[in-house]
């Protein structure tokens, strides 16, 4: 165990479920992911920048869906520059309020960042590709 007993203490009053439960658990959400209807999207597969310290690090590329050898366009988006809004959180909150907090916050970014991008994709190929439909990929 750890040299903080207080800390073994409470990991050993944590129900130890068995493998089987754990299984089913997997299982479980196997399941659920595979009974998800498909959406499609025309946002391209996203290039994912490499680690810290490289100079492109923190920085996603949507590269254009018709590939390098018909256009080099990417729209690029920086990690580091998202989410610069404080994250307000009462004193008195609890775990389960914190994580509403988070998850809804994380929620509107993900909607934002998708129209922002979708938005950067139509424009990419009105101005670059006009009358070309433009290729939609299944999520």
């Amino acid at each position: 165990m750890t040299t903080d007993t207080d800390l073994d203490a409470m990991l050993a009053q944590l129900p130890q479920r068995s493998t089987r439960e754990c299984f089913a658990e997997i299982e479980a959400a196997r399941r659920t992911e595979m009974a998800r209807p498909p959406v499609r999207t025309i946002i391209p597969e996203p290039e994912l920048p490499p680690l810290w310290p490289h100079p492109d690090s923190g920085t996603v590329r949507f590269r254009c869906a018709l590939g390098p050898a018909t256009c080099l366009w990417a729209y690029e988006h920086s990690i580091y520059d998202d989410d610069t809004e404080p994250l307000s959180v009462p004193l008195s909150a609890d775990t389960g309020e914190i994580g509403r907090l988070l998850t809804e916050r994380a929620e509107r970014r993900s909607t934002e960042l998708r129209a922002r991008v979708e938005q950067a994709v139509r424009d990419h190929f009105a101005q670059a590709h006009p009358g070309q439909s433009i290729p939609e990929r299944t999520v």
